[in-house]
């Protein structure tokens, strides 16, 4: 029997991220997959040599509580969009780590056997912002299986 296919959609709840939402979910009831949504929240580690600052535990707490709160409402929101039939067909989790997302993505694509995964886009469309100002590139290289980019 085969492996259900898994759709890893990497999220940071803006509208390029929601629009790359509905292409995870066109795939997905095209291609009878799971979805595995995934947010990553970043605090800033404290560098005594940079001088940088370190995110307050409690602002690191806020930013978690408002990560799985999004999470809920967009996993709401595409279970909603479903039939019933196909809401009983297709899997629609979620998962929020802390960190850059290219630390986790060839855990999660492991541990999932992602097929493919989905992000929006960046919002500036020079090619030099589009590829080096993003989690793109680092994406690219890590993911290790395909990757759509959706605008």
């Amino acid at each position: 029997m085969a492996i259900k296919k898994t759709i890893l959609l990497l999220t940071d709840f803006t509208k390029r991220a929601e629009r790359a939402a509905d292409m995870a979910l066109e795939l997905a009831i095209n291609n009878n997959a799971d979805i595995l949504i995934y947010n990553s929240i970043v605090s800033i580690e404290a560098s005594v040599i940079t001088g940088e600052r370190r995110s307050p535990d409690k602002e690191i707490a806020e930013m978690d509580l408002k990560s799985e709160e999004s999470l809920n409402r967009l996993t709401q929101y595409l279970k909603g969009k479903l039939s019933i039939v196909k809401r009983n067909e297709i899997a629609i989790i979620c998962k929020k780590g802390t960190g850059p997302v290219v630390e986790t993505i060839s855990e999660l694509v492991a541990e999932n056997a992602i097929w493919i995964v989905i992000m929006g886009n960046h919002v500036d469309k020079t090619i030099p912002n589009l590829y080096f100002d993003s989690n793109i590139p680092s994406v690219m290289n890590y993911c290790g299986c395909p990757l759509l980019l959706v605008p």
